[in-house]
């Protein structure tokens, strides 16, 4: 075990500090051999051959010389604070070294497993005494904690017939974000916007806000109940009162970690969509003044964040969710419901991230959204199984492919029973796109709170 050891050892040293021939060197070495051959057709007595290899000899040790004093170089590794699955993300090498002369430089990074990376090898040139740096980016395909170990650089001497290959300790951990896009977004601004829009539209209908906002001058569509007579004899003309969806209300999200939520759509799971729309969805709900928990499970409790407001709440469910993956366990709906009902004792909208659809947990989520029904608003949150529109779309050539498509025709019509039982009873059903997940449960949700639903 300790030799084993010791040589693991020996060939780390020796990958971070070896001495390396460049092709130059290489392809002299091979130009020497052959002049030495026809040289000595010609001197019989081999001084030229010998002084050709002298003077190979002489210059390949000048050049380890100087790759030994000024070949040291310092590496750093810069990035931004975190990454976000499936995006671009820059990283930055730095190279510093103090030789009088200009270097060529060849550098590497781990980056972590599975990540892909926009170039492996960057080379660089690098002026007498100056920094230089060398920009790649990476696309993470999981969430989660990863790090990034050692940088390596190859050094070439000045004649560059050597290279001094080194490395630097830039191990450093990183956090893999869900896409944030729309939460950007929401942050920016945009639905404030679009609220304002359909002000007029939420005004007209019965569900209206009760939350007073403001007084504006009467229009003809506006219902009379809502005329601020005080105001009408203090301006001299008819004036409405304006009312506003209710604030400061609770929003219980609950997320599934289960086995079905490890289903891949292309490059995201099913779980890796529901994060982003989750947050996007948190972000907008704490805009609009909801206090906004979260409760994540799958046979267990995995997570729990009490309600809270603001921006700092944002974050505490950023870094609670960021990295949940699926378990390959069956969902316990059960003791999600269980735990919710102990914890959240006010009214609230409870959205549950699952696949509704699934048949095989059919009649438990029912069963437990009864529950849920008895005191709160809910809102079960679905994406589509691209594979089975697939399947239904397909032009059948074959007998094989007529038997799948019509098992995928049946299930889409089993899917879409359970949807529709669920909207009988009372539960709002959102079943959309992978890819329109994030944007359709905002909509959603700006839909409810506008017809005060809840």
């Amino acid at each position: 075990m300790m030799t084993s050891l010791t040589r693991s050892r020996v060939r780390l040293w020796f990958r971070d500090n070896a001495w390396v021939p460049t092709p130059r060197l290489l392809g002299w070495t091979g130009v020497g051999v052959g002049v030495s051959l026809v040289a000595f057709l010609w001197d019989t007595t081999g001084w030229t051959p010998l002084i050709c290899l002298l003077i190979g000899l002489i210059l390949s040790v000048v050049d380890m010389i100087s790759l030994h004093r000024y070949g040291k170089v310092e590496l750093k590794r810069s990035h931004p604070a975190f990454f976000e699955i499936g995006e671009e993300n820059p990283v930055e090498l730095t190279v510093h070294h103090q030789a009088p002369y200009a270097v060529r430089c060849i550098l590497r990074d781990d980056f972590p497993q599975g990540f892909q990376v926009s170039r492996r090898e960057m080379k660089l040139t690098l002026t007498p005494g100056k920094s230089a740096w060398a920009e790649y980016t990476i696309r993470p395909h999981r969430r989660g904690i990863h790090r990034f170990e050692r940088i390596h650089a190859r050094v070439s001497g000045r004649l560059g017939l050597w290279m001094r290959q080194q490395s630097a300790d830039g191990g450093d951990e990183i956090r893999v974000y869900p896409r944030l896009k729309e939460v950007r977004r929401v942050r920016s601004g945009i639905y404030k916007k679009q609220l304002a829009t359909e002000g007029p539209h939420v005004r007209q209908s019965p569900g209206r806000g009760s939350d007073f906002s403001h007084i504006r001058d009467y229009v003809p569509d506006d219902e009379p109940r809502l005329i601020n007579w005080m105001a009408t004899a203090r301006r001299g003309k008819l004036a409405t009162n304006v009312y506003q969806p209710e604030q400061g209300q609770h929003v219980a999200i609950l997320i599934d970690c289960g086995r079905v939520m490890g289903v891949k759509d292309g490059e995201l799971t099913r779980l890796d969509r529901a994060v982003e729309a989750v947050l996007a969805f948190a972000a907008i709900a704490l805009e609009r003044g909801d206090r906004v928990s979260l409760l994540a499970f799958s046979n267990r409790i995995l997570r729990w964040v009490p309600p809270g407001k603001g921006r700092s709440q944002l974050q505490r469910l950023v870094e609670s969710c960021f990295d949940l993956e699926p378990e390959f366990v069956e969902s316990g709906y059960r003791i999600a419901v269980e735990t919710l009902s102990f914890r959240q004792k006010r009214r609230a909208l409870v959205a549950l991230f699952t696949d509704a659809g699934n048949l095989t947990f059919a009649d438990e989520l029912t069963e437990q959204l009864a529950v849920l029904q008895r005191r709160h608003l809910v809102m079960t949150v679905t994406t589509q199984d691209s594979l089975l529109d697939r399947e239904r779309n397909l032009l059948p050539r074959e007998v094989g492919e007529v038997f799948r498509k019509s098992v995928a025709e049946e299930m889409k019509a089993e899917r879409t029973d359970r949807m529709n039982l669920l909207k009988r009873r009372g539960t709002v059903v959102l079943d959309v796109r992978p890819g329109q997940l994030a944007t359709s449960v905002i909509h959603q949700y700006i839909d409810i709170k506008n017809r005060a639903l809840l």
